[in-house]
C-alpha cells in the first residue's frame, strides 16, 4: 500500500470536501514518470478536444479518479473512532426485498479487519449492520458490545427496505452520534473493501470528517461471485463503477463551487 499520499483541494475550495487524493513518491525517476504521465494525458485530452486549456484542467481530475487507487494512510494509534462500509450482501432465503438480505462472507471478511484493528487499539466502531451481525460476542468474545454501533437501514412507511448509500451511512452516524458535528468524530479511520476504501474515504471528508485508511491492516481484495448486488460480484464491474462515482463527486463540486448560488 502506497502510504505517500497527500492531499491537493484541485480548486475545490469553499466545498464540501472532494479533496483530490493524488500519490506522490520520493524517488526523481518515479516523479519523472508522474510528470510525463500528466503531460501524455493533457496532450491526449487536447488532441481530443482541441482546447489545451479545458484540458488542462480536466487532467488532475481525470488522473485521479482513473488512476490513482488508495486514500492516505494513518497509524491506527492516532485514531479514536472507526467507521466501516459494507460490500454486497447475499439474497435472504425468501426473495422478499423488503427483508434484510443475509450480511454474507465480504462482510465477515471486513468484520475480522475490524476486530484486527480494534485489538491494536480498542475504540467506537461505526459498522454497517452486514458488519455488525459478524461482530457480535460469539465471533469475537474479546469485543464489548458498547463498542460495536450498528448502522441499520430504514424502511419506509409503505414498507419499503431502504439501503443506506455510502454518503447516507456517514450522515446516519453524525446526525445520530455526534450532534450533526463531524468535527466531534476526532481523526477517524476507515474499513472498507480495497476497491471501495478511497471512495469511503473521499465521502467521508466530504461530509468534513478527518478521516484515513488504517495503516497494518490487509482489506479484503477477492470477489464474491453469488453477490446480491450484481456491481460487487467481479472487479472490472465494480472499479469502473467506482471511478464513475468518484467523478461524478468531482462534478458536482466543482458545479457548486463554480455557481454557489445555483
Amino acid at each position: 500500500m502506497n502510504k505517500g499520499r497527500r492531499n491537493v483541494t484541485l480548486g475545490l475550495l469553499g466545498v464540501p470536501a472532494v479533496a483530490a487524493l493524488i500519490g506522490c513518491n520520493s524517488s526523481n525517476d518515479s516523479k519523472a514518470i508522474e510528470m510525463n504521465f500528466h503531460k501524455l494525458l493533457t496532450a491526449r485530452l487536447t488532441a481530443e478536444l482541441n482546447d489545451e486549456s479545458v484540458a488542462s484542467k480536466l487532467e488532475p481530475f481525470i488522473e485521479e479518479a482513473c488512476f490513482n487507487m488508495l486514500p492516505p494512510f494513518i497509524v491506527i494509534s492516532r485514531a479514536s473512532n472507526l467507521i466501516a462500509f459494507a460490500f454486497g450482501n447475499r439474497p435472504n432465503d425468501s426473495g422478499n426485498p423488503n427483508e434484510l438480505a443475509k450480511p454474507g462472507p465480504m462482510n465477515e471478511s471486513l468484520a475480522a479487519c475490524c476486530a484486527a484493528l480494534y485489538r491494536q487499539k480498542a475504540m467506537p466502531m461505526y459498522v454497517q449492520w452486514e458488519i455488525a451481525r459478524y461482530l457480535d460476542s460469539a465471533h469475537y468474545p474479546d469485543i464489548p458490545a458498547r463498542d460495536v454501533i450498528s448502522i441499520e437501514p430504514r424502511w419506509d412507511d409503505s414498507g419499503k427496505l431502504i439501503y443506506l448509500s455510502t454518503d447516507g451511512v456517514v450522515l446516519d452516524i453524525i446526525s445520530e452520534y455526534f450532534g450533526s458535528d463531524p468535527v466531534a468524530l476526532g481523526t477517524t479511520v476507515i474499513i472498507g473493501h480495497r476497491d471501495h476504501i478511497k471512495r469511503c474515504v473521499m465521502t467521508c471528508r466530504s461530509r468534513k470528517v478527518d478521516c484515513y485508511a488504517p495503516e497494518g491492516i490487509e482489506l479484503p481484495v477477492w470477489y464474491d461471485e453469488q453477490s446480491a448486488q450484481p456491481w460487487t460480484r467481479r472487479r472490472e464491474l465494480y472499479v469502473l463503477q467506482d471511478i464513475s462515482a468518484q467523478l461524478m463527486m468531482m462534478s458536482q463540486a466543482n458545479i457548486a463551487n463554480a455557481y454557489p448560488n445555483g
